[in-house]
């Protein structure tokens, strides 16, 4: 595979993860999110290949509009009803008032999903975690034709709607390129 085959791939990858992701926040919140990595720096993984991590809170401010409980089961539910499998639903004893639903969808990439479910006394917080599966190719090509040269700092959003187009990699000025056209 040429290193141009390789980054295609990661790309398709890559969108494939982060379009089932969204998928998953907008069940949970239909606006913006905010970001933490954009999920689409590849990093090493177990086997020699490449993954992508992504974190995504709900906005300070946000508030829940039932029981953590009944989230985590709707949630649980709309994720068997759309192909995810593994999936589990936990909460914590004493005064831990969270609930987690964790699941994976191989099948669009995702290796693990983490939702954490948390109520809170000024308002309510859900952290949503993903990994991507592990997929053979060397993740500093990837990386280094994801941001070529000595590109600025890259612009990441701070904030972004789930359904926004997504993107991979950086050009010269450190703006996002590669869009997906698919979604």
């Amino acid at each position: 595979m040429t290193e141009e085959e390789l980054f295609e791939r990661a790309r398709e990858v890559n969108f494939a993860y982060k379009r089932a992701v969204a998928d998953v926040q907008v069940q949970i919140f239909d606006g913006d999110w905010d970001l933490t990595g954009y999920g689409d720096f590849p990093d090493a993984c177990a086997s020699g290949g490449y993954e992508f991590d992504l974190i995504r809170y709900t906005p300070e401010g946000w508030h829940l509009n039932e029981s953590p409980e009944a989230i985590a089961d709707r949630v649980a539910a709309w994720l068997s009803e759309h192909g995810w499998t593994d999936i589990k639903t936990r909460g914590y004893s004493g005064e831990i008032a969270d609930v987690v639903v964790e699941a994976e969808h191989p099948g669009n990439y995702v290796e693990s999903l983490v939702v954490d479910i948390s109520p809170g006394d000024l308002y309510d917080h859900v952290a949503l975690y993903a990994t991507s599966t592990c997929e053979p190719g060397d993740w500093h090509v990837i990386a280094e034709m994801r941001r070529p040269g000595d590109a600025p700092k890259e612009q990441q959003p701070a904030t972004e709607h789930p359904t926004a187009p997504l993107s991979f990699g950086f050009d010269a000025d450190g703006k996002r390129r590669f869009w997906d056209e698919s979604g």
